[in-house]
């Protein structure tokens, strides 16, 4: 006479955590921030052999080893704020990112069609090696960098400014 073997029931596992992709969110690619007039395309960008930003001549940087928009992480952009003297009549991209309030609106398009909003919380002025605002954060933000300050002028131009202007937005759900 056959016996039946006891039914095995597995282990109850832990379910793992998803994990985000690029191609869930999307790119970002487009950056509206009506208080200032600013639409302008977005550029994915890094570093240089260097380890120093990419920063565009004309167009808001999306600084590519920053997060992607709802992934819970900080978003970083960056756009220069002089227009530059061989281009007079091209606006810098940043050139009135200071004159944002907080509390203004601000919306990342993404390649996928989304949008994602985020509202003004912070502008912080900091010198350029104080780079932890565009370091992870543990939670959601946008973060945009932009020079000010007094102009650094080498060979009777203007090649840096004294500090970096940080915006820091929110998002809103």
């Amino acid at each position: 006479q056959l016996h039946p073997e006891p039914t095995r029931h597995p282990e109850p596992t832990a379910t793992p955590e998803p994990v985000v992709q690029a191609a869930v969110y999307g790119n970002p690619v487009r950056i509206v921030a009506d208080t200032i007039g600013l639409n302008a395309p977005l550029v994915g960008v890094g570093l240089d052999a260097n380890n120093y930003p990419i920063v565009p001549d004309h167009d808001v940087a999306w600084y590519n080893r920053s997060a992607h928009p709802g992934t819970g992480e900080n978003v970083v952009l960056w756009g220069h704020v002089l227009r530059f003297r061989a281009t007079p009549n091209i606006p810098a991209p940043f050139e009135r990112l200071k004159e944002l309030p907080i509390g203004a609106p601000i919306t990342l398009y993404t390649d996928n069609d989304t949008a994602r909003r985020y509202v003004v919380s912070d502008q912080i002025w900091a010198q350029p090696h104080e780079v932890g605002h565009i370091l992870p954060q543990g939670y959601e933000r946008l973060t945009l960098v932009s020079c000010i300050g007094d102009a650094v002028i080498a060979n009777g131009g203007v090649v840096d400014m004294s500090h970096r202007l940080i915006t820091i937005a929110m998002p809103v759900e």
